[in-house]
């Protein structure tokens, strides 16, 4: 197996469709922790030049669940909750709470509304708000259905994770996530976004018009993404992710292994999700994986469970990456198993 072959193949892939604009972002890929290729394509800022790279920032959107869910798995780990704990002892005023578990909510099996979903977010979602103000917004609607009955993708529910960890651990979301999952992972790059901060590196988002144009992304203030979708990071801090996910190095394997089980089912898409990992089968085995989309950026993490492969790719469009993703997928496991 040569990395150069690797290489090659996925730069002329990948190539043509930054020059006409159909891709643009970041791509890393690696096999049992040794990286295969890391490249740039595009540009992070249009109107300055500015190229992507390896070391670019970009908002990863629902993969900050992965991290989420992480921190909770930690959590119960050092005995603070449990996964059958009901939630209202911690949101006495979220509606049905009494029936609602850990574990429903880290399934998207709680029956509480997404917010995302709420037609009135256009006029909102420009606003800072605090992690609470969020929260707020749907904790006094009906459920959905009963909790467990079925799946239903729900940012609400992450939301509410993210205010479990700070209740907790008595820390900041972010700060939690720093001192006890990106600092000991060496993620030096990777933080909860702050659009008042100044951030080397930080892509600017774009989207694509009707007649293909790319256009500035509409503002969507970060705090109404909170544990459902703030982090910003490059493909080089996710390598680390992959990396420290491989080792006992932030959960232990009992934990782990509970995370990547499947106890839900989307059946309209066709996978099964665990704690905050989307878990189906693919031509090359099991895989365990997470997409992202928000206003000007979509990202993708699949780690091939059987065969050692993940492919980490962040895009600062919005646009549905899945096809270039699956087809890179494709080129490196062709290449590591030539016919």
């Amino acid at each position: 197996m040569s990395t150069a072959t690797i290489t090659n193949s996925l730069h002329a892939f990948l190539e043509p469709l930054a020059q006409e604009r159909k891709f643009s972002g970041a791509i890393l890929s690696s096999m049992n922790g040794r990286i295969l290729f890391s490249q740039g394509y595009g540009e992070a800022n249009l109107e300055l030049g500015v190229p992507n790279t390896p070391q670019t920032r970009f908002r990863i959107g629902s993969i900050t669940k992965t991290f989420t869910s992480t921190a909770v798995m930690q959590l119960i780990g050092q005995g603070l909750i449990k996964l059958e704990d009901t939630i209202d002892r911690y949101f006495p005023d979220q509606q049905g709470g009494t029936g609602i578990t850990i574990h429903h909510l880290l399934t998207h099996t709680s029956g509480i509304p997404s917010y995302t979903a709420d037609p009135s977010m256009a006029q909102w979602c420009a606003q800072s708000c605090t992690p609470r103000e969020l929260a707020e917004r749907f904790m006094d609607r009906q459920l959905e259905f009963a909790p467990g009955e079925r799946y239903a993708y729900s940012n609400s529910g992450y939301t509410l994770l993210g205010l479990l960890i700070e209740q907790v651990s008595g820390q900041p979301y972010g700060e939690y996530l720093k001192q006890h999952i990106f600092e000991p992972a060496g993620m030096t790059k990777t933080q909860v976004d702050d659009p008042g901060m100044i951030i080397p590196m930080r892509a600017a988002g774009y989207h694509t018009a009707e007649d293909g144009a790319l256009l500035n992304a509409p503002y969507f203030d970060i705090s109404n993404a909170f544990a459902a979708g703030s982090i910003l990071s490059t493909v080089e801090d996710m390598h680390l992710w992959d990396l420290a996910l491989a080792s006992d190095a932030l959960l232990d394997a009992s934990l782990k292994e509970q995370m990547f089980t499947p106890y839900a089912t989307d059946s309209e898409q066709g996978y099964d999700y665990g704690y905050g990992w989307i878990i189906q089968e693919s031509p090359y085995g099991r895989i365990a994986a997470h997409s992202g989309g928000i206003p000007g950026f979509t990202s993708l993490l699949m780690r091939f469970l059987e065969t050692g492969v993940t492919l980490h790719v962040l895009s600062n469009i919005l646009q549905d990456i899945n096809p270039i993703s699956q087809a890179a997928a494709d080129i490196i496991h062709k290449e590591l198993n030539p016919a």
